[in-house]
């Protein structure tokens, strides 16, 4: 049967020489549960319990960890971000020109605007909450107050980082943002900065009442406490409260993203043992957990020994002849929402080394893993086969398709600004964009142009 030693990789997934099977393991869904939140004593007692994001309350590392182990997903993201930030942050006015149409005019003359752009840096401001609204749906952008009244500072503040106090079951808003880098390793409460979040509806009027400027729903001017709030701010998706779940999600939990990963993984085996794959054996991500716990086994060199001799039973199992015909029993569980969670399953491929090891699998994991994220495969050069080219007319219509789509983000991208701008006093017919770079012909004269949509 050719090499006979068991091959076994760091992630313990493993080669079957004797039957020539691949051994992967399923991975759990990054599980984002109903969690009750943590409970942390802090020394104000109003302040309610942080709400955990993933069933961790590391989800955002989970996600980044996965993202940036994949060429095509890390890519397209980063695609997603470029197209989000455009050509940075414009303000200007709306008018209407001599044949009625109505345009963007940018300025660059007003004072007040131009030096609080300069102060916050704000196009880095703008690059760094792309990047948490492309990656998390949610974004935590802080305003700073001066003693005098004065929005004077927009700070960004990393998502992956944040987390929401549980909701206040008498207004149904989130009244805490807590910030800490230390959230899967249990942050003690002085670990953890602590600011007030403003209201997601009537915002300017919540900043207001909270300043002492106008009464409250009481008749009352309060006394103004704080000067730093957060702004919540999120795309949001059906039925979530808390953290938005992005649609790109789909590709982790359809198991795209980690099936895309494995096939380099199996390419180097193949190149380094000359491997010849058959049956390819798919187990839970608790299999040896179990087996573990069932066998009482806790010392790690005797896990190795039985992980070793399981995959050994699992080779002769399949190798022996008298098999052949059988039946393998595994349990199956259910998740709540249905779907079937496989103890172990085992498949029979096809070879396919003679014509280049997996590159049409290859080739669909990048395709779908770019479709789910709403980028054409073709802009961003996922797709490994032969005559997948298109032409400049055609890549240029995707990309400015692309970036007509990024509306609803920079829409949300700029909420912050408007507040500002009403909070401030800025002139009302002061206008905030992101303007296009739309590529033109070569006939043009240039490769580009700016264009305010």
């Amino acid at each position: 049967m050719g090499r006979k030693k068991l091959i076994i990789l760091d992630n313990q997934t493993a080669y079957l020489p004797g039957v020539k099977a691949a051994v992967t393991f399923s991975r759990s869904l990054i599980a984002d549960p109903i969690r009750d939140p943590i409970k942390i004593n802090f020394k104000d007692k109003n302040i309610r319990g942080v709400v955990p994001w993933g069933e961790t309350n590391d989800l955002p590392q989970q996600i980044m960890k996965q993202i940036y182990e994949s060429p095509v997903a890390s890519s397209g993201l980063q695609f997603n971000i470029a197209m989000g930030y455009g050509d940075g942050i414009a303000y200007g006015r709306w008018i209407t020109d001599s044949k009625g149409k109505k345009k963007f005019q940018e300025i660059t003359d007003n004072k007040e605007i131009n030096e609080f752009f300069d102060d916050n840096d704000i196009n880095n401001y703008l690059l760094e909450q792309v990047n948490d609204i492309s990656f998390f749906y949610n974004i935590f952008p802080e305003i700073v107050l001066s003693k005098s009244g004065k929005i004077v500072e927009l700070h960004h503040k990393e998502a992956s980082f944040s987390r929401w106090s549980e909701m206040n079951p008498d207004t149904g808003l989130i009244d805490h943002h807590f910030y800490s880098a230390r959230w899967a390793k249990s942050p003690h409460v002085d670990e953890i900065d602590i600011t007030p979040v403003l209201s997601p509806w009537n915002t300017v009027k919540d900043l207001k009442v909270r300043m002492g400027i106008i009464p409250d729903k009481n008749g009352r001017k309060r006394t103004a406490t704080h000067y730093r709030f957060i702004i919540p701010v999120s795309l949001p998706t059906p039925g979530r409260n808390y953290y938005q779940k992005p649609y790109w999600f789909s590709i982790i939990e359809s198991g795209w993203l980690e099936y895309s990963k494995k096939i380099p993984e199996f390419k180097n085996a193949l190149l380094d043992n000359q491997m010849f794959i058959k049956y390819h054996v798919e187990l839970s991500d608790d299999y040896f957990d179990k087996i573990f716990k069932a066998e009482g086994i806790n010392e790690p060199k005797a896990q190795q020994e039985r992980i070793k001799k399981e995959y050994q039973d699992l080779n002769n199992f399949l190798g022996k002849v008298k098999n052949t015909g059988k039946s393998v029993i595994s349990f199956i569980r259910y998740s709540a929402d249905g779907k079937e969670l496989r103890r172990m399953k085992i498949n029979v491929i096809e070879n396919k080394t003679q014509s280049g090891e997996y590159v049409e699998d290859s080739e669909e994991a990048s395709n779908i893993i770019s479709y789910a994220m709403g980028v054409h495969p073709s802009l961003i050069g996922s797709s490994p086969g032969k005559n997948k080219t298109i032409s400049g007319s055609e890549a240029r219509e995707l990309f400015i398709i692309k970036q007509a789509l990024m509306k609803p983000v920079r829409d949300r991208l700029l909420r912050p600004l408007y507040i500002i701008k009403r909070f401030n006093g800025w002139p009302e017919d002061i206008h905030f964009t992101i303007p296009n770079i739309v590529l033109t012909t070569l006939d043009r004269g240039t490769g580009s142009e700016k264009v305010i949509s």
